[in-house]
């Protein structure tokens, strides 16, 4: 059964692989079943009133293989006769049919076709798919189009998460039975065993392996015609399980007399009905899963409640409900949340009302989402996970339910009065869904569609909130093709424009590609896209847009395309000869037009021209707020301000069309922005959205989404301050979708398009910061790779492009790029960087080229090769004599003190010493210490910047301690640190690294001097610094230092307790940088550190007299050093003598 359901899209009851099982070959399919030999032998056997599956159709395909007609028997002795002796079948014959193409003797034109797809293709070239034309009235196909090559295209799943759902059912694998297995396989072991006495007794154990069979069913009631994706979708699912014997799909009916009956499809037309008896197991070995909204008329009649109460006793039965949740209370089955325990038979309900329930008959069903959380706690309490018990919603049935009357239809309600009844209770993904689905084609596989790109997390249920809400009804289209006849969906009068409402053109536009790609995809490669199609109904001619390619044939198969002069041109509108997709596409294609887009006046006569210009001048009260707006900024006196926007509200309330400008809107939202900024208010940024979304809701409007992108930012700014993260983040999303539309705005100028996306890479910065997702920062640098492209094919120098691709390159550095990937990102940012500051007049650096010099300057730290630093250095060195300002100055020489400090570190990249050239080029660490020192002068000491520099020239002077013209370095790098451990908050992430640092000037001077306070003192600072450290790296590099001041103790004090000790840090420093080691940005750094802790440890251990614990973690320090490259082979060696010394021992 796997193999049936594994098949993609097609149904597991559809022999045929029509769409879903859902339209048998009969009247106007009659003409497809033809060309098929397998539909048409499906058909001829449903004609003779047998309904067999997939599993039957394949037996008896098998059994034709080796029967022959009674008449065409051969007498005894011939070939075909010795059946089971080596006889070889001849190929049947094809049935001959009475009034069907090719049952004469010659080959009739459905041979002749076949014959033709077996030649040789005669083009290599692109193949065009196109739709089927609808049908003669008496069922058959026009000539020349039946030969086409049938395709099934995928559509959109109608779950979102399919896989999710297949991993949340795995548990139901542990499911076994209360009943005795049915089958038996020999225990070989046992056997042998107990023959090993004389005599032979066979041994038989059971064999629970995939004992269980499923029921699939559907209500095929008519509301839940839109769910047979939904079914064939679960049906695949389980069928892939591999945990069930046989898994069989039905449709439940309602019989001529009101009694339910299954089938293999969901019309009953021409279909025999079983009795509903058939489902179920008595022996308990079956599963029944029903799918139904409850709403039935077999849910009216009490039927379905009597059904499910007959099955829920045989055994585990489910129902799946699609609808959302909050609706379950309204259909015949109301659930209600309970815990359920397993037992042998049906779940057994706990607490006191459901012994009530259960003393009046009632059995309790579980009703699931078809989600993968509800479904995975079902299979776990299915399978006895969790101790057996689980906690859900249940609904109960009666054997003796009694029927119901429907309720009344409601009264006929007006556009506005359904639309504002569905958005009072509707969820948000459900409102979002209703207004795309208002500008596309309420055809069902293209409402799917629809829905899964532009709300790809949303599922049945928001789609049935849509579908139930009263805004849809169905539509009968006599024209459709058959197997889409019941897909068309319509909106009730009116409700379409009340939807379109907030939809903006651009974003309507958005909806349109997504239908596009879908008729390109169904109905022709090739073809017109959505809104071409749109513009050939109305009239209007496309060109390019002809006519369809001729035949080609691939594959021994031939795709026909139509004669040249059927094309998309001909405006019949009735979707016969001149049409070759269904006229609803058209229709709505149109209609959406005229919502949105400046039509030309011989397609939509009655527009004036005024309407139609593109190019109005902009509202007088525009320009006149612009410039109270600037004397606002020149005077800093708010009145300016105020007025302006008193002037904007009032030309937005005047009468006339000049107040639909978007233009207007958009200065409104922009002045209530900034006055926002300077007063403050919820109330002015509520009007600032307000009016922007209703300049980007305008035709013309698309470039004004950037100013709703902008307040937006600005209320995600102020949800931050608040501390409110989440409600930050979604509103940055929505700004990056409103820069999404304003970066595709038609007629957008290079420098627009320039300033849109600058903008929407911050906004994505700001959402990056707030969520730490890495996948937003590589999404930002991509699109400025795109801008670069787009203005270098301009000649344009796009400065500030190269400026912000280089500062996001420099944050993929620090985010969580490893060594190897970080200087690759940095020596990109440096081209940019370096592009930006050369200037051919080679005009001197001032300070607007700070940030430039400042980021490249950051890049070339990140790359630490010796010309990359001395080019930093003169840098920084040009940019500083062209400062006046202290601030400025002082940032400039903190930047001198850290390139200086990179040029004489004691290694390079990877840990490699520098080249000693990088030595001659002047200063040293007391140069750096000089540097860090002037700019701690011009800092304030209340300022986080202060401590940060106070650190660093420490950092320096311990650097410097030891030479010759350093004295006194040591002593006042441990009075700089105590400086700036005062100066950090007790809970601030950089006290353990102070705390560090200073605990290792300590032990520097008790090296020199021999003082015990110092030791004790950096004892105490390196415990503090390894507890208090929040990354796992500095934790090791504290255990470390830790365990090497315990071994001086131990040399000093001649203390064996302090080897323990030591032992027990260096194993704490292993463990931490093990976890460091783990985000594969430090890899190498916390490989180094764990090696050495390892070292370490062995060392303390072979002072203490352990010498199998010494060997032991002198192993582990080698397995460490060979993951290192083969600059630490040395470091490597010495372990492995110390090694070889302890083994020898």
């Amino acid at each position: 059964m796997a193999e049936e359901t594994a098949q993609g899209r097609q149904h597991p009851r559809d022999p045929g692989g029509e769409r879903g099982g859902a339209h048998p070959p009969a009247a106007g399919a009659a003409g497809r079943a033809s060309l098929d030999p397998l539909a048409r032998f499906v058909a001829l056997l449903r004609e003779a009133g047998l309904d067999p599956d997939p599993a039957q159709v394949r037996d008896a395909l098998w059994l034709a293989r080796w029967s022959r007609p009674h008449a065409d028997r051969s007498p005894p002795g011939t070939p075909a006769s010795r059946e089971g002796h080596g006889a070889v079948a001849t190929e049947p014959s094809t049935p001959k049919v009475e009034g069907r193409p090719g049952t004469g003797d010659g080959p009739g034109p459905a041979e002749a076709r076949a014959q033709d797809r077996s030649r040789p293709p005669e083009a290599d070239g692109p193949v065009s798919l196109f739709t089927e034309p609808a049908g003669r009235p008496d069922g058959t196909v026009a000539d020349g189009e039946g030969g086409a090559l049938q395709v099934g295209v995928p559509e959109a799943p109608a779950l979102p998460d399919a896989p999710g759902v297949q991993r949340a059912l795995r548990p139901l694998r542990r499911y076994r039975p209360a009943t005795r297995p049915l089958r038996r396989t020999l225990d070989e072991q046992a056997t042998a065993e107990t023959s090993a006495g004389g005599l032979l007794v066979p041994v038989w154990r059971a064999d629970r392996r995939a004992e269980t069979r499923l029921d699939l069913v559907m209500d095929a009631s008519s509301s839940m015609r839109v769910w047979e994706g939904l079914f064939g979708e679960l049906g695949s699912i389980f069928g892939q399980l591999g945990i069930f014997r046989d898994v069989r799909t039905h449709y439940l009916h309602e019989g001529p007399h009101g009694e339910p009956g299954i089938s293999h499809r969901p019309d009953p037309e021409g279909d025999k009905l079983w009795p509903a008896e058939s489902l179920g197991d008595p022996a308990g070995r079956g599963f029944t899963v029903l799918l139904s909204d409850c709403a039935g008329p077999l849910w009216y009649s009490g039927r379905a409640h009597r059904l499910l109460h007959r099955l829920t006793r045989q055994g585990p039965t489910a129902v799946l409900q699609p609808l959302p949740q909050r609706m379950w209370g309204r259909t015949r089955l109301p659930v209600t949340s309970a815990e359920l325990m397993r037992s042998d038979g049906p779940p057994v309900l706990l607490g006191p009302a459901a012994r009530r329930l259960w003393a009046g008959g009632a059995l309790p069903v579980p009703v699931l989402p078809p989600v993968p959380g509800a479904l995975a706690a079902w299979a776990r309490l299915m399978s006895g996970q969790g101790g057996g018990r689980g906690g859900g919603a249940v609904g109960w049935v009666r054997g003796d339910e009694a029927p119901v009357r429907p309720a009344e239809p409601d009264r006929d309600m007006l556009a506005a009065e359904l639309v504002s009844r569905f958005r009072a209770s509707a969820s948000q993904m459900a409102g979002q869904l209703a207004v795309y689905l208002a500008a596309a084609p309420l055809h069902l596989p293209v409402m799917r569609l629809v829905q899964r790109t532009m709300l790809p997390d949303s599922g049945p249920a928001e789609m049935a909130e849509v579908l139930l809400s009263g805004l849809l009804t169905r539509a009968d289209r006599q024209e459709d093709p058959g197997p889409e006849r019941g897909w068309w969906y319509e909106f009730a009068p009116g409700v379409r424009d009340a939807l379109l409402g907030p939809l903006g053109r651009d974003e309507a536009l958005l909806v349109f590609k997504h239908c596009s790609e879908y008729v390109e995809r169904t109905f022709g490669r090739g073809g017109p896209s959505f809104l071409a199609l749109a513009r050939a109904q109305l009239g209007e001619h496309v060109p390019g847009v002809a006519a369809r390619p001729p035949a080609v044939t691939v594959d021994g198969c031939t795709a026909v395309g139509p004669s040249p002069e059927r094309t998309f041109d001909d405006d019949t509108g009735d979707g016969g000869e001149g049409s070759t997709v269904p006229q609803p596409f058209a229709e709505v294609a149109a209609a959406v037009l005229r919502r949105f887009m400046t039509l030309p006046e011989r397609i939509l006569p009655g527009r004036s021209t005024d309407d139609q210009a593109a190019d109005r001048p902009v509202h007088e009260a525009v320009p006149r707020a612009r410039r109270l707006v600037t004397e606002y900024e020149e005077t800093r006196m708010v009145q300016p301000l105020i007025d302006a926007l008193q002037l904007l509200r009032g030309a937005t309330r005047g009468p006339g069309p000049d107040r639909e400008d978007p233009r207007l809107w958009s200065e409104l939202a922009r002045c209530a922005l900034r006055l926002w900024e300077v007063l403050g208010g919820p109330d002015l940024l509520r009007e600032a959205e307000d009016a922007a979304e209703r300049a980007g809701s305008l035709p013309g409007g698309a470039r004004e989404r950037a100013v709703l992108a902008r307040v937006l930012r600005a209320a995600a700014r102020e949800q931050t301050r608040l501390g409110r993260r989440q409600a930050a983040r979604d509103l940055l999303r929505r700004a990056d979708r409103a820069y999404t539309v304003a970066c595709n705005a038609p007629g957008l100028s290079p420098e627009e398009l320039e300033r849109f996306t600058l903008e929407r890479v911050t906004a994505l910065e700001a959402q990056w910061r707030l969520g730490g997702d890495l996948s937003l920062l590589q999404g930002a640098v991509g699109m400025l790779e795109a801008l670069s492209e787009i203005r270098s094919d301009q000649d344009r120098a796009a400065p500030a492009v190269s400026r912000t691709h280089g500062r996001f390159l420099l944050l993929l550095c620090e985010a969580g790029a490893d060594r190897e990937h970080a200087v690759l990102y940095a020596r990109q940012a440096a081209d940019l960087l370096r592009t930006v500051l050369d200037d051919p007049d080679g005009a001197p650096l001032d300070a607007a080229d700070l940030p430039t010099v400042r980021n490249l300057v950051d890049a070339l730290l990140v790359i630490r090769e010796p010309d990359d630093l001395a080019e930093a250095l003169a840098l920084l060195e040009r940019v500083r004599e062209a400062l006046t300002d202290a601030r400025l100055i002082a940032e400039v020489d903190t930047r001198l003190g850290h390139v200086l400090m990179a040029r004489h570190a004691p290694g390079g990249p990877g840990g490699s010493p520098l080249p000693e050239r990088s030595r001659e080029l002047g200063g040293g660490p007391l140069a750096a210490a000089d540097a860090y020192a002037r700019a701690i002068a011009a800092t304030g000491r209340d300022t986080p910047e202060h401590a940060e520099l106070l650190t660093c020239r420490a950092r320096a002077l311990l650097a410097a301690a030891g030479q010759p013209a350093a004295a006194g370095a040591l002593a006042e790098a441990i009075r700089v640190l105590r400086d700036a451990m005062a100066e950090t908050p007790s809970h601030g992430p950089e006290l353990a690294e102070r705390r560090l640092l200073l605990g290792q000037a300590l032990m520097r001077r008790h090296e020199r001097d021999g003082d015990p306070v110092d030791l004790r003192e950096a004892e105490h600072l390196f415990r503090k610094s390894a507890r208090g450290a929040a990354d796992p790296l500095a934790a090791a590099a504290g255990w470390f230092e830790l365990g090497r001041a315990h071994l001086s103790v131990a040399d000093s004090l001649n203390r064996s307790a302090g080897l323990d000790e030591a032992a027990e840090a260096f194993r704490a420093a292993a463990a931490a940088a093990a976890r460091a080691g783990e985000d594969g940005r430090n890899r190498e750094e916390a490989a180094v550190t764990a090696a050495r802790a390892h070292d370490r440890m062995g060392l303390a251990y072979e002072r203490a007299g352990r010498p199998r614990a010494a060997a032991e973690a002198y192993r582990a320090a080698l397995e460490e050093w060979a993951r290192l490259p083969e600059t630490y082979r040395e470091a490597a060696a010495r372990t492995a003598r110390r090694l070889e010394a302890v083994a020898a021992a």
